[in-house]
């Protein structure tokens, strides 16, 4: 054998080394699905349907997800239909598998509210981001705080990390769980320095804030989900608080995200949860992120199936 044959077997298997097996059980948190299975989908919207998506849990071996709204809203009947739909587990294990959150501005009758949350939403999800606003920010606060008492809801907010210490006091203040999406949403700056990468570490601190793990690319400065500063970013956050992760493929937009040239036969959800090997290199810390964080956060109940040691 030669020695170009020989490093070339080395790179192969460290390739193989650097996928990540999902422990039984492992959930998916940032899905969304745009149409349902048989049906067109809503005017201005592509076609993601829920069993486009089983085909990406069946080759990432996932097996329970977190329904989030689409970027510009969604038909909160539809995630309701696709919830039931991807309810029931591969493999039929298990039919309580699907969490779902709702975008919802302010304002909603008190009576709805209490409809959805009867009929099975059990979050909201909040964008703040410049020109895609679910509220104006005078609203922000009042908005959760009255979400979370008429419902309980938890809420999971998308924002620029990098003005956190400008909302530290607010989001400190808010009843329940907050959600962090995009690996914290650094878009400004994603510098470790920053007061407001310091004011998440003490959010994370006070034991009522997770950060998703998700959507890299929606924070690099070029688009590439492999971005160097943020996986930095994501790295410092699993060491810090690895009990406060959270993991979500970003489905379907994960399919559009960079890959390299060695990657392009692998679905974009499979790139992303790969990066967990470069994040998070432990394992007992992988299972915490992908299996126990998202239990106890969303109250699935315990996998039947122990993961491996």
């Amino acid at each position: 054998m030669s020695f170009e044959s020989f490093l070339g077997e080395l790179r192969a298997d460290a390739d193989e080394k650097a996928r990540v097996a999902p422990p039984p059980g492992a959930v998916d948190c940032a899905v969304s699905v745009t149409s349902l299975d048989g049906e067109a989908a809503p005017a201005g919207q592509p076609e993601h349907p829920p069993h486009a998506y089983r085909e990406v849990q069946e080759e990432l071996g996932l097996d329970r997800l977190v329904l989030l709204p689409p970027e510009g809203g969604g038909d909160t009947d539809l995630l309701l239909k696709a919830r039931d739909a991807l309810a029931v587990s591969r493999g039929d294990l298990v039919e309580d598998c699907v969490r779902v959150f709702a975008g919802l501005g302010s304002g909603e009758d008190p009576a709805r509210l209490a409809d959805l949350a009867e009929a099975g939403i059990g979050g909201l999800k909040l964008t703040m981001l410049r020109g895609r606003e679910t509220c104006s920010w005078d609203d922000l606060d009042r908005h959760v705080r009255r979400t979370h008492d008429l419902t309980g809801w938890n809420r999971e907010i998308a924002l620029d990390g990098s003005d956190l210490h400008e909302l530290e006091q607010t989001i400190r203040g808010w009843p329940g769980e907050t959600i962090l999406s995009d690996c914290g949403g650094f878009r400004f700056s994603r510098s470790l320095t920053q007061p407001g990468f310091r004011a998440l570490r003490r959010l994370i601190d006070r034991g009522r804030l997770w950060v998703k793990l998700a959507c890299p690319y929606r924070i690099s400065k070029t688009g590439d989900a492999g971005d160097t500063e943020v996986g930095e970013i994501a790295r410092a956050l699993v060491d810090w608080a690895p009990e406060r992760m959270l993991w979500g493929s970003g489905w379907p937009n994960a399919d559009g995200a960079p890959a390299r040239e060695d990657e392009q036969e692998r679905s974009g959800a499979a790139v992303l949860l790969d990066l967990l090997a470069d994040w998070a290199p432990s394992k007992e810390t992988r299972t915490r992120i992908l299996l126990r964080n998202p239990e106890e956060l969303y109250g699935f109940e315990p996998w039947p199936i122990a993961p491996e040691q």
